[in-house]
């Protein structure tokens, strides 16, 4: 829907099909990450949540926990969990995001039911521009809730075992993103937010590796309620327009990508998944290495640029006429 605007560190290309030696392989290392762990999954009861919680399972974790506000979908959810697993490996927990003393005791109470935390995917989000207010409150403040509480429960200098925190944004592009104002905001704030943990000095402390995920357009409810949700009609007929044009993936193929992403992806690290093809590290550049200089109102790399164009007309003049007499003669 969106597209991140960085720098790429690495572009790996399109899966190819692996062989099943090496989907073996794949599968061994990241049971080695996520094998025994204990997952909670804001968000968790549709959509991209609910992706996540399926392909985590299929990786032997312990216990899982879904918090959301859909009560149906995550009572079921959970239900049909332990109805497979035969014991209780799922716990569905009502709470809203935007609400943080909801949250503490939706920690609390998956903390009490899985015996410990060791992976949260800070997921929960909506699109709603008409509602910006709300729209901010749960993707912002939501955000910067589940993720203050995941550190204080995981962290290993407050007695946790340490972790991994992955804060889900999205992949973000200005022309695309320009019916999306305010949810681009939010998505930004996350990314920013995530940054800002993830230094390094927050890992040796704390024992968490915080990731960021940046899935590009993919069929969720988000996207095909979403032109409903805009701020004009202009914008909706604009909007859809945009999607008609884009490829767009499946949550499964996010989440499958995420597994890929846990066995490699460092600490501070961003990551896009699009088109359903493999991750890539994404980077932000430092505001030293887009700072421009300017002489007299014009901008001096501009200038360098003018002056290269101007030399390569001046050169292409000058050689024309002789080739052309060669060639006659």
């Amino acid at each position: 829907m969106i597209k991140l605007e960085v720098d790429l560190v690495e572009q790996i290309p399109q899966l190819r099909r692996m062989s099943a030696t090496e989907r073996a392989k794949e599968k061994e290392e990241i049971n080695s990450v996520v094998s025994g762990k204990n997952l909670l999954v804001t968000g968790g009861a549709n959509g991209l949540g609910s992706a996540f919680v399926k392909v985590f399972l299929q990786h032997d974790i312990n216990k899982v926990t879904i918090i959301d506000v859909d009560n149906v979908k995550g009572q079921m959810s959970a239900s049909a969990i332990n109805k497979t697993a035969g014991y209780e490996k799922a716990t569905y927990i009502r709470a809203d995001v935007t609400k943080h003393e909801e949250m503490i005791d939706a920690f609390k109470k998956s903390s009490e039911a899985m015996d410990g935390i060791d992976i949260v995917i800070n997921n929960a989000g909506i699109l709603d521009e008409r509602r910006w207010e709300r729209e901010i409150a749960v993707n912002i403040n939501g955000n910067v809730s589940c993720a203050l509480l995941a550190i204080e429960h995981m962290a290993m200098d407050k007695g946790g075992r340490g972790g991994v925190l992955i804060n889900v944004a999205q992949h973000c592009n200005s022309e695309t993103s320009a019916q999306l104002p305010i949810y681009t905001a939010t998505k930004w704030a996350t990314i920013g937010f995530s940054k800002a943990l993830g230094t390094s000095h927050q890992f040796e402390k704390k024992g968490i590796r915080i990731i960021t995920l940046c899935p590009g357009l993919t069929e969720t409810a988000l996207t095909i309620d979403g032109p409903n949700k805009l701020l004009s009609r202009v914008m909706k007929a604009d909007f859809v327009k945009n999607l008609e044009q884009l490829p767009i993936q499946t949550p499964f193929a996010v989440a499958k990508g995420l597994m890929t992403i846990l066995c490699s992806g460092e600490h501070g690290s961003i990551w896009v998944i699009e088109n359903g093809a493999h991750p890539y590290e994404a980077c932000i550049p430092e505001p030293q290495a887009l700072r421009r200089t300017f002489k007299d109102n014009y901008a001096m790399d501009q200038e360098v640029q003018h002056v290269k164009k101007k030399l390569a007309r001046d050169n292409h003049e000058n050689t024309q006429a002789p080739i052309g007499l060669a060639t006659c003669g």
